[in-house]
């Protein structure tokens, strides 16, 4: 069976990060939240306004 080395990488640093948040989900969420703070200045921020529905028509479809 073929193995994808960046899909088994990032399943091995999610099982680290769960071991030591001592599978968690208030710790693993909080940590979450610190590296977003460590790394905002790297983050793309979200739009402050969603787009509606028809204004997504055509921009979603690939070529």
């Amino acid at each position: 069976m073929w193995e994808d080395e960046i899909v088994e990488e990032v399943r091995k640093v999610r099982q680290e990060i769960e071991e030591e948040c001592d599978n968690d989900l208030r710790k693993i969420f909080a940590r979450a939240i610190e590296v977003q703070k460590e790394y905002a200045d790297e983050l793309v921020p979200a739009p402050l306004i969603l787009p509606k529905e028809k204004e997504l028509v055509g921009h979603t479809e690939r070529a």
